[in-house]
Order: C-alpha cells, then structure tokens, then sequence
C-alpha cells in the first residue's frame, strides 16, 4: 500500500501506467471508456433479446411445452452492466483507496490494494 501511495503522490501519470497505478477517477474512467454502452447500444441490445425470447416463446407454444421462468433479469442499466461483466454493480467502496470492490465469497476483497471487508 506504501508503495502505491507514494506513486500516486509522486509520479507522472505515463509512469504509473506502465506499472498499473491508477486514481479511483483513472480507473472509473477507462472502465466506463472500454466497458460503457451507449445508449442505442443497450437498446438494441435490449430489442435483440425482446425478439430472442418472443420466438423462444411461440417455438414452446407450439410444442405444447412451457418455457422456464427466467430467474434474473436486468431492470436498469447497472443490472445490465452486472450481468455482462460478472462484477457486482452494488459492491461497497474500499474505505482504503476507493476502489469498488469484488466479491469474494461471502466477503468483498479490493483488487487495488488487496484490503477486505472485515472478514478473515
């Protein structure tokens, strides 16, 4: 941690790429810059999916078989988010560096500094 502290205080930002130091803000942005959607992106997406399960539907009618109940489904964009990347949108921040933590187990573990939510 002393060490990534020290890089954020003192080296420029090309240096602290190459190692792989970056801010909260850094790390957000190039999250929301390779992982964002735009807005038509997700809709079309959303109407492909529509469709899919329209046709999904009517093939099991004329089987006389019913289609399971799906057991998630996203209501907003950061369910969405979640479901494509595998990550959980309502992760806790690190109280160290700020970063959204992973889950881990039944814990959450910071992928920035390595620090848990408390548990062993």
């Amino acid at each position: 941690y002393i060490f990534r502290r020290l890089a954020l205080d003192y080296l420029p930002y090309d240096k602290r790429e190459a190692l792989g130091i970056f801010t909260a803000d850094e790390r957000a942005a190039t999250v929301a810059q390779n992982y964002g959607a735009t807005e038509s992106a997700v809709d079309l997406q959303v109407e492909e999916i529509a469709d899919a399960e329209v046709i999904a539907e009517a093939a099991a009618d004329e089987a006389g078989t019913s289609k399971a109940p799906r057991v998630s489904q996203a209501h907003s964009s950061a369910e969405l988010l979640e479901e494509i990347t595998g990550q959980a949108s309502d992760a806790p921040l690190c109280m160290t560096c700020g970063i959204k933590m992973r889950p881990s187990g039944s814990c959450y573990v910071c992928e920035g500094c390595g620090s848990t939510s408390g548990c062993s």
